[in-house]
């Protein structure tokens, strides 16, 4: 890890980059500008590695005392890098997406992004006795002509929306950096982990209505502000009667708690992968308390609970674009105290028969 003076002598040329955006532009994004190099001005790999593994663990406070007047001179284009650091960092704990998407895509050209997708067949009659396939390989002899067939597919398109939420920083906090520094890093993570709870609030409405992609949703009716282990064991069913392979549960903590949590019989697979809270039966389990996932609270209880069953390869597909850009920000430390946090993102189902809602009543 290198310390902040060592930062400064690696990243001269990036840092005229850095100021040379956000002075122009009144906006910051590592894409466009960054110490770890730019297209005009890159950087060699390890030392990449090493200014990634800095801005990780050098607290927010070392670079804003830097940044003073008493200070180390350029240092405080340190910070924009380091606040886009540690905004996706606070995002891992409420941003559940990346779990539960097949792919997030981000970064490409033009506004919207048309996705095929293949459409399933049955293959072998109605019995489906060689199950369903998107593409279905077929047999060829040594020295033979390798099969060619058309794909039918049905169109999606990805039109990411904007959402922004202001940092709320405050000018005395600004001011005082150097005596309450914890609390500016506060901030910017309370921000960022409010922008990923509306991207998941997002994606979940989105896999709920599945109105893109091929297939049709399975569907299973819990009881009345209750749903059970064989509720949820029968949407497993349902999602692998379609011959997908139900791997993820996405719950409130009101519909885990009142009756999953007390019946369940948990069977242990392996470790749990990083970002999930649990695994129950053969589903990796994410708690995702979102408004998408209930009707309302009555009495300190969430009420009308939904919770989804999916294979988690073929259920979503979300695109993000210029993913938490920091904007009206024009002065490295002194903007901290206006500057807004945007965002875009759209998420579109993919195979709908890999998904099963269980909704209370």
């Amino acid at each position: 890890m290198l310390g902040i003076q060592e930062m400064l002598n690696k990243t001269e040329e990036q840092r005229k980059d850095v100021k040379r955006l956000i002075e122009r532009a009144n906006y910051f994004h590592p894409e466009e500008a960054s110490i770890l190099g730019t297209n005009e001005h890159p950087q060699p790999y390890a030392t990449r590695l090493e200014l990634e593994e800095s801005l990780r663990k050098i607290p927010m406070r070392e670079f804003l005392v830097k940044s003073g007047t008493s200070g180390a001179a350029g240092g405080a284009y340190l910070v924009p890098d380091k606040l886009h650091v540690d905004l996706t960092a606070a995002t891992f704990k409420s941003d559940k997406v990346p779990l539960f998407s097949a792919q997030v895509v981000n970064g490409w050209q033009g506004g919207d992004l048309l996705v095929d997708i293949a459409v399933r067949q049955s293959q072998g009659g109605i019995k489906y006795e060689k199950g369903k396939w998107s593409l279905y390989p077929e047999r060829f002899t040594s020295g033979g002509q390798i099969p060619q067939s058309t794909v039918e597919t049905v169109k999606a398109t990805l039109s990411p929306k904007g959402f922004a939420v202001p940092l709320h920083i405050g000018m005395d906090l600004v001011e005082d950096a150097g005596i309450a520094p914890d609390l500016i890093s506060w901030h910017i993570t309370h921000a960022a982990q409010q922008i990923g709870q509306y991207a998941t609030d997002l994606a979940l409405a989105d896999i709920i209505a599945h109105a893109d992609g091929d297939g049709t949703a399975n569907s299973v009716t819990a009881g009345a502000d209750t749903t059970t282990t064989a509720q949820i064991i029968e949407a497993v069913r349902e999602v692998g009667s379609e011959f997908w392979y139900p791997d993820t549960l996405l719950i409130t903590s009101e519909a885990w708690g009142d009756a999953v949590f007390t019946t369940a019989y948990h069977i242990e697979t392996g470790p749990l992968p990083p970002g999930y809270d649990f695994q129950y039966q053969l589903l990796d389990g994410i708690i995702c308390n979102c408004s998408s996932l209930c009707t309302d609270t009555t009495s300190t209880k969430m009420t009308d609970c939904i919770s989804i069953i999916l294979d988690r390869s073929a259920a979503l597909l979300c695109g993000r674009k210029r993913w938490l850009k920091i904007e009206k920000y024009s002065n490295p430390v002194r903007d901290l105290e206006c500057a807004i946090v945007s965002c875009r993102q759209d998420c579109v189902t993919l195979y709908k028969d890999a998904i099963c809602t269980v909704e209370e009543a």
